[in-house]
């Protein structure tokens, strides 16, 4: 049985990160044929319920069919993980390769749009002052200029900063403010997604459309996540100069 352990094990770990834990979890399921335990704790659908003893239902009511699987046999994901894909943040291109091999079994295709998407991570960043982990105004610019686009989106925690409102102006840009959940499947869609660092922005690229995924060189910057790009050969890394 396969068992994800505390999604967010770190206190702070954003939808990114467990979206790394989550696939990796099912996409483990289906290659071993192992079962995926009951992590989300949803009551399960066991029919009408006769003569159901109880035996699998934990203190708070809910029902797991594998409560009582030997711990020995379990291999987790995530914290103290034993799955042999790295540490528990699984963010490496062996886990990657494995997402990847499952994806059409795992994801959902949401469809296609022309244009352009853009998702540009500040906020939270520059908080921390990690200015160095921020891409360059300039990355965009480029990656932009040389993009053809008659309609397009831009998704950021930061509406209201100048390097924001200078994307948005600049290039005719809408503003897209939505869920993170919501934001992932709108920019999944599009012919042109141009990414920033980190899972987020990954995943967005990651889901979906694949005609033109286009993100910065990693080596660029000071990056906090693990080697998530380089498994990704089809699409297109940006590198400086920008000029």
């Amino acid at each position: 049985m396969i068992r994800i352990n505390d999604h967010d094990h770190f206190g702070n770990s954003g939808l990114g990160n467990k979206l790394f834990l989550t696939f990796l979890a099912r996409a483990l399921s289906l290659e071993n044929g192992e079962p995926l335990e009951n992590w989300m704790q949803t009551d399960l659908y066991t029919g009408d319920g006769k003569g159901y003893d109880g035996v699998n239902k934990d203190k708070f009511g809910h029902l797991w069919p594998y409560i009582n699987y030997n711990e020995s046999k379990i291999t987790t994901v995530g914290l103290g993980t034993n799955c042999g894909y790295g540490d528990a943040y699984h963010q490496n291109p062996e886990a990657v390769e494995l997402i990847s091999k499952h994806k059409d079994s795992l994801i959902k295709d949401f469809g296609k749009r022309s244009g352009v998407f853009v998702h540009v991570r500040w906020g939270d960043l520059a908080a921390d002052r990690r200015w160095s982990s921020i891409c360059n105004y300039e990355y965009y610019v480029r990656c932009l200029s040389e993009v053809g686009h008659d309609n397009g989106y831009l998704a950021s925690d930061t509406f209201d900063h100048p390097f924001i409102q200078g994307l948005l102006d600049e290039f005719d840009l809408e503003p897209y403010k939505a869920t993170p959940e919501e934001t992932i499947i709108f920019g999944s869609m599009f012919d042109n997604k141009i990414l920033s660092l980190g899972t987020f922005s990954w995943w967005i690229g990651f889901v979906g459309n694949q005609n033109n995924v286009i993100y910065p060189n990693p080596e660029d910057y000071s990056n906090w996540h693990g080697d998530i790009f380089s498994y990704m050969d089809n699409w297109n890394n940006v590198s400086r100069p920008y000029e």
